[in-house]
C-alpha cells in the first residue's frame, strides 16, 4: 500500500503506530483477546481469522446426513440438473461478497445470477420474469435464519418451485436456525455457517464460498490469496516488515483523527461491487457513537478536494477521479485475482481500527431499531390501519415552487463535516438508477460534500448502522412510492411485498426522526420516473 499523506496525517500515523506497538495489538488480536476492544465479547466473533477452518464446509443433504467437505470440492455436492438462473436471497454481508464473486470471477455454471436483497415487488417480478421454475436455482443465505427479507422471499420461491425445491433450493445458515428447519421441510440442502463469524466478516466462509461453488467458480485461488494475506497479517512490527492489515487499520484510525472520515473508494473495472462490500464492512463495524468512517462510492462524484475527504484506490487502474495533490492511499492489488487477500486485509484492518478507535467492530446495536418499528407497521397493515407517518410529503401535493423551497430548506440544514444520503425504497431499474445518480450528483454539488445512494431495504443491513448509531452529521432524503397494481402476495402472511417495503421505509423514517436526524421523506405518488425527474430538475 502506498500512502500520500500531508503533515497532519503523517503525524497521526506515527502516533497510532506507536499506540498499536504499545498495545501489543497484533499478538493480542491473533490470540483473540477481547480486551483489545471493549471487552464485551469480541473474542466470540473472531472465527474469520482461521482460513484453514473456513476452507472446510459442513453440509446437510435432503436426508439430514451431515458431511464435511473441502470448499474446493463443494461444487460436486451442489451439482444437479442444469439451471438457467440462480437467485441468491440474502441481505448485507450475507450477499454482497457473493455478488462480487459472481460478477468478478470466471464461472462455469448458469448464465444468469441475481442477488435478491429487497422486498420491492417490481424487482422481485423482474428477477422471476421469463424463467421456468424448473430451470431455477434458489440460495437463501441468513446467519440467524430469521432475516425478514430472506424469509419472505424464500417462502415465495419455495412455493414457486413446488416439488423441484428438493433439488433446486439451498440454504446457508448457522446450525439450528429457523431457516435450516424450513429448508429441511422443503427437502432442500443446507450448508452451515460458523456461529463465531458475523455476517459482514463471512465472505470467506460458506456465505461466499457456497454461492461461488454453485456458479462453478474455482475457489482455491481465492482461498490461496486469503491464506497469503493472513500470513502477512501475522507479522509483528518489531520485525520491521510490513503488516498490510495493520497498516491499513492504522491509516483508517489516523484519517479519523484528522477528520478525514469520508473515504472515497475507487475500484477498477470489473470490481465495482468491491466498493459496496467495503462500504457495509466499515459503516456497520465502525459507525458507532462518536466514531464515523464513512465509505463513499467515488464514481461520478466531483474531484474537488475537501477537508474531510480521503481517497483510497482499490487495485491498479482505478485512479480516475482522485483530486490532485490531496492525501490518498493506493492498494495495488491484482484484482480480481487477489480478492481473497483483499477480503482478509479489510477485515483485519477493520478489527485494528475498531480497537484503536474504542468501538466493538463486531456488533450492530442500531440495526435492530428500525426492525422493531417495521414489525409494528406490519401488524397494523394486517389490521388495515397503517397510515404513513406524520411528516411524509406526498409529491403530488407540492407545487414546483413549493418543492424548490422544501428541498432548499432541507439542504440548508447540512451540518459541518456532514454527508448526504438518498434512501430510495424503489426498484433498481436502469432508468431509476440513472435518475437517482443524477439526483445524488446534484445533492453533492449543492452541499459540496459526500453524497451516497442506498436502496431500501438493503442499505439497512450495511450503512444503516452508521446513519442511526454514528455521529449526527447526516442529511437524509427518503424516497418511497406506491406498490404496483400487480403487487406480489406473501404466502401465508396476509400482506404483499409492496406493503412490507413501505413498512420498512416508515420504520426507518420514524427511527431517524426519533434520533433527531435531518430527514425529509418524499412519497412519489404521481409515478416514480415523473417524481424523480422533478427532484432532479429542482436540485440540479
Amino acid at each position: 500500500m502506498q500512502v500520500e499523506a500531508d503533515s497532519s496525517l503523517t503525524a497521526a500515523l506515527v502516533r497510532r503506530r506507536r499506540q498499536w506497538r504499545d498495545l501489543d495489538g497484533t499478538a493480542r488480536l491473533w490470540s483473540r483477546d477481547g480486551s483489545l476492544w471493549t471487552d464485551s465479547g469480541e473474542e466470540d466473533w473472531l472465527g474469520w481469522l482461521d482460513i484453514e477452518r473456513l476452507s472446510r464446509l459442513r453440509l446437510a443433504d435432503a436426508d439430514g446426513e451431515r458431511v464435511e467437505t473441502e470448499a474446493t470440492a463443494l461444487a460436486e455436492h451442489l451439482a444437479g440438473t442444469p439451471f438457467e438462473r440462480c437467485l441468491l436471497l440474502g441481505m448485507g454481508g450475507s450477499a454482497l461478497g457473493a455478488d462480487l464473486l459472481w460478477r468478478a470471477l470466471p464461472r462455469q455454471a448458469c448464465a444468469s445470477f441475481i442477488v435478491l436483497d429487497t422486498t420491492d415487488p417490481r424487482e422481485i417480478a423482474r428477477a422471476l420474469d421469463g424463467v421456468d421454475p424448473a430451470a431455477l436455482r434458489v440460495i437463501a443465505a441468513s446467519k440467524s435464519g430469521g432475516t425478514l427479507e430472506t424469509r419472505l422471499a424464500f417462502e415465495l420461491l419455495i412455493e414457486r418451485l413446488g416439488e423441484a425445491a428438493s433439488r433446486a433450493a439451498l440454504a446457508i445458515t448457522d446450525p439450528g436456525s429457523a431457516l435450516e428447519a424450513r429448508a429441511r421441510d422443503a427437502g432442500a440442502r443446507v450448508v452451515f455457517g460458523h456461529p463465531d463469524i458475523g455476517g459482514r466478516f463471512s465472505v470467506l466462509s460458506a456465505f461466499g464460498l457456497a454461492p461461488a461453488a454453485a456458479a462453478g467458480i474455482d475457489v482455491e485461488p481465492l482461498l490461496g490469496s486469503a491464506r497469503a494475506m493472513a500470513d502477512a497479517c501475522r507479522v509483528d512490527q518489531e520485525e520491521r516488515a510490513t503488516n498490510p492489515g495493520v497498516e491499513l487499520g492504522l491509516l483508517l484510525a489516523a484519517a479519523h483523527d484528522c477528520d478525514r472520515d469520508k473515504l472515497y473508494l475507487h475500484a477498477p473495472d470489473g470490481c465495482a461491487e468491491l466498493v459496496a462490500w467495503v462500504e457495509q464492512l466499515l459503516a456497520e463495524s465502525l459507525g458507532k457513537g462518536d466514531v464515523l468512517l464513512l465509505p463513499v462510492a467515488a464514481a461520478g462524484l466531483s474531484v474537488d478536494p475537501a477537508a474531510d475527504r480521503f481517497d483510497i484506490v482499490l487495485g491498479t487502474g482505478a485512479s480516475a477521479g482522485v483530486p490532485a495533490g490531496e492525501p490518498l492511499a493506493r492498494i495495488e492489488a491484482d484484482l480480481p485475482a487477489d480478492l481473497g487477500g483483499e477480503f482478509f486485509r479489510w477485515q483485519f484492518a477493520t478489527a485494528v481500527a475498531g480497537a484503536l478507535l474504542g468501538v466493538n467492530p463486531f456488533d450492530q446495536p442500531d440495526v435492530e431499531s428500525s426492525k422493531v418499528v417495521t414489525r409494528r407497521y406490519v401488524e397494523r397493515m394486517k389490521a388495515g390501519d397503517a397510515p404513513a407517518p406524520a411528516g411524509v410529503v406526498r409529491l403530488s401535493e407540492v407545487t414546483e415552487l413549493g418543492l424548490d423551497q422544501l428541498l432548499g430548506s432541507h439542504i440548508a440544514t447540512f451540518p459541518d463535516r456532514g454527508y448526504a444520503v438518498i434512501s430510495a425504497y424503489l426498484d433498481r431499474s436502469h432508468r431509476n438508477r440513472e435518475l437517482l445518480d443524477a439526483l445524488r450528483r446534484g445533492v453533492a454539488g449543492r452541499t459540496g460534500s459526500a453524497s451516497m445512494l442506498g436502496f431500501g431495504p438493503g442499505f439497512l443491513h450495511s450503512t444503516g448502522q452508521a446513519h442511526k448509531g454514528g455521529p449526527n452529521r447526516g442529511l437524509f432524503l427518503q424516497l418511497t412510492a406506491d406498490p404496483p397494481a400487480a403487487d406480489i402476495p406473501m404466502p401465508g402472511e396476509g400482506l404483499t411485498f409492496g406493503q412490507v417495503q413501505l413498512a420498512q421505509a416508515w420504520g426507518d423514517y420514524e427511527v431517524l426522526v426519533e434520533r433527531e436526524r435531518r430527514v425529509l421523506a418524499v412519497h412519489l405518488d404521481g409515478g416514480i420516473e415523473t417524481g424523480l425527474r422533478r427532484l432532479v430538475d429542482v436540485v440540479a
